[in-house]
């Protein structure tokens, strides 16, 4: 887990899984805390893409909500990455059954 007290990096990162997510799940919402905590700390992690993250966060303003169309993320590697962990992490079950292995969908 990555901890930084860096709580600008946080807030960007914050904002591009909910736009992920807007992208992803094609609703106007957020993933549930747990989602979105498991996704920040997985780009928390890796400088790499923290840095693509607060790059894209330049462009965008993360702290007003507006009537604009939604910009869509970049398309990049880093996206890709990001994408296929919250996806990932959006299929696993909440509760699972003694013995049930995760992804089991019995």
């Amino acid at each position: 887990m990555a901890i930084t007290e860096n709580t600008m990096l946080i807030r960007r990162a914050l904002a591009y899984v909910i736009e992920l997510y807007h992208e992803l799940a094609e609703e106007n919402g957020a993933p549930t805390l747990g989602i979105q905590n498991q996704v920040v700390d997985f780009i928390l992690a890796d400088p790499e893409l923290s840095r693509a993250v607060s790059d894209w966060a330049q462009g965008v303003e993360i702290d007003e909500a507006t009537t604009d169309p939604p910009s869509h993320l970049p398309r990049d590697g880093a996206c890709q990455r990001i994408s296929d962990y919250l996806q990932s992490v959006m299929d696993q079950p909440v509760f699972t059954r003694p013995g049930q292995r995760p992804g089991d969908r019995r």
